[in-house]
């Protein structure tokens, strides 16, 4: 009849939440409201589309590749890989034959919407994505088919070794998530770039056929990785983790070591970030009204800015700082829109301002909780 709005789209939220329940049950009762409001917002900048847009409004209805590496993940870990699988589909058909990405595409399309030059982090980031993706996917509902996504490793990982001249230099100057131009390279590309090279020598050991089909050489990579690690370290690590080899001041972009793994114990990791540096990072870049700017270089304002403050809580639970990754929660929960969704900015003074929801803060939230409570069953369990 006329005049009625369509049940579909309430029909559908209702079914994720459901598909979600399991994953909401393991979470502690006073962190189940955090979690539907990031779970909302995902699925609301999802639903009938191949891939997660950054967020609703018309400049962010586009998929980047680097928030929907993080969905994907997030997808995964709440128990849906069938649509963390789908993201990355979507992203192996954007995907140039060069490997590149645009730095956003349409996701009616595939196709980028302006000439906006490539961001290099997506490579690392989307090889973690498919590393983590099948890693969780084969400890809960039983691995997908890792070989549908051969032509996106083969194509990633030879532009990632090709233009770091196999782990030899670092990674091309370009934008990065401050999307602005660039003259040196930044931690926003060589730390994703880093977690490539550990994503590549994770889906090695998960999968032994994986570089008779990609026609590769196993030793050839983890060579890389090691000489990747030896580039960052005497670049980055030797001059204080800045923005750029030897200056710049903090990034929040450190936190994506931690966030994918990177730290002290970890199974087989080719490099592990300590605590305290993370903690001194924090400190730095804190801002009036809590919450982090993405770096000490950042001065177009005073707000704190919720996809750097929610990747800096992951990077703490990661690595075991379990009250500080939950002061965080808390305080990204406090600082909602009054429909409950996770803003990109909070001002000076505590409001929420700019686009809501955002795709990659609610990712974030996502892979905390789990990593809190379920990945690890445990702080305040």
């Amino acid at each position: 009849m006329s005049g009625l709005a369509d049940p579909g789209p309430e029909r559908r939220q209702q079914e994720f939440l459901d598909a979600c329940e399991p994953w909401l049950r393991a979470l502690p009762a006073d962190r189940r409201d955090l979690a539907i409001s990031a779970l909302l917002d995902l699925w609301v900048l999802s639903d009938e589309l191949p891939a997660t847009v950054a967020g609703w409004s018309g400049p962010w209805r586009y998929v980047w590749p680097r928030d929907a590496a993080f969905s994907a993940i997030a997808l995964a870990r709440i128990g849906r890989p069938d649509l963390a699988w789908s993201q990355l589909l979507f992203l192996q058909s954007a995907q140039a034959v060069d490997g590149s990405f645009a730095a956003r595409v349409d996701p009616s399309s595939g196709m980028a919407p302006d000439d906006r030059e490539s961001q290099f982090d997506s490579l690392g980031l989307v090889l973690w994505a498919i590393s983590d993706v099948n890693a969780v996917s084969a400890a809960t509902a039983g691995s997908f088919d890792l070989g549908a996504l051969d032509d996106l490793l083969r194509r990633t990982t030879r532009r990632l070794l090709d233009l770091t001249a196999l782990g030899h230099r670092l990674p091309p100057v370009g934008p990065d998530y401050w999307e602005v131009g660039e003259s040196q390279v930044s931690l926003g590309l060589a730390g994703p770039t880093l977690v490539g090279m550990n994503s590549l020598t994770a889906l090695t050991k998960a999968d032994p056929e994986l570089w008779g089909r990609l026609g590769g050489d196993p030793e050839a990579v983890r060579r890389a990785a090691d000489d990747y690690r030896a580039t960052f370290t005497r670049t980055f690590e030797a001059n204080g983790m800045q923005r750029y080899p030897t200056s710049g001041g903090c990034d929040s972009a450190i936190a994506y070591l931690p966030a994918a793994g990177l730290v002290p114990n970890a199974a087989d990791g080719i490099y592990a970030l300590e605590p305290e540096l993370l903690g001194e990072v924090w400190n730095r870049l804190e801002q009036p009204a809590g919450g982090i700017k993405p770096g000490h270089g950042w001065i177009i304002d005073r707000s704190s800015w919720t996809p750097s403050t929610s990747l800096m809580g992951l990077g703490f639970a990661r690595l075991g700082q379990v009250e500080k990754a939950e002061s965080i929660l808390d305080w990204l929960s406090a600082h909602r829109t009054s429909a409950g969704s996770l803003p990109e900015k909070i001002s000076a003074e505590g409001a929420p301002v700019s686009v809501a929801p955002l795709s990659w803060t609610a990712a974030n939230v996502i892979i905390t909780l789990d990593e809190l409570y379920v990945h690890r069953g445990g702080a305040g369990s």
